[in-house]
């Protein structure tokens, strides 16, 4: 999911993946949905109406508990994007996006994590412009911490990757 703003800057507020939820946060607070999705790549969406949603929260606590929890770390999840996008460096952004992807989509089994993924998008989940990405992708690569091939990206050297969160 992603926000953009009045000069047509977008920033990536979500990523989400099989079973995750999304659009909820609009239903509980009885507005209009705030943000824009876009899958990156073949995707199946199932859509809860409003009323099945309202009907199944006032009936099980027990389902009011897992959306109360989804909201607490979604708010967690904001407040370190937004520390990360006040404070840290570029390179630092950068490689959080790219761990953040691999936890997110490395498929058990995996050696190596590689996605397909446009530099206007990870750009996006860095809050980057395009081009600072590109010139820091470029410096991972040449760090031997990624490579880039046929426009995947692949993590090649994680641990150092996760150094530079440090």
């Amino acid at each position: 999911t992603y926000k953009t703003n009045d000069d047509g800057k977008e920033l990536t507020v979500g990523l989400f993946n099989e079973g995750d939820f999304l659009g909820y946060t609009a239903l509980l607070e009885e507005s209009v949905y705030k943000e824009n999705a876009e899958a990156i790549e073949d995707a199946e969406i199932t859509v809860i109406s409003k009323e099945d949603f309202e009907k199944l929260m006032h009936s099980n606590t027990g389902v009011q508990k897992k959306f109360i929890q989804l909201l607490a770390k979604n708010v967690s999840e904001k407040e370190e994007q937004l520390l990360s996008i006040a404070y840290n460096s570029l390179r630092k952004r950068v490689a959080d996006a790219l761990i953040t992807l691999q936890r997110k989509y490395k498929k058990e089994g995996d050696t190596v994590f590689s996605m397909h993924i446009s530099r206007e998008d990870l750009a996006n989940i860095a809050g980057t412009a395009t081009e600072s990405l590109i010139r820091t992708l470029s410096d991972f690569k040449v760090e031997k911490l990624i490579e880039i091939k046929d426009g995947n990206i692949s993590i090649v050297n994680k641990k150092k990757l996760v150094a530079l969160l440090n």
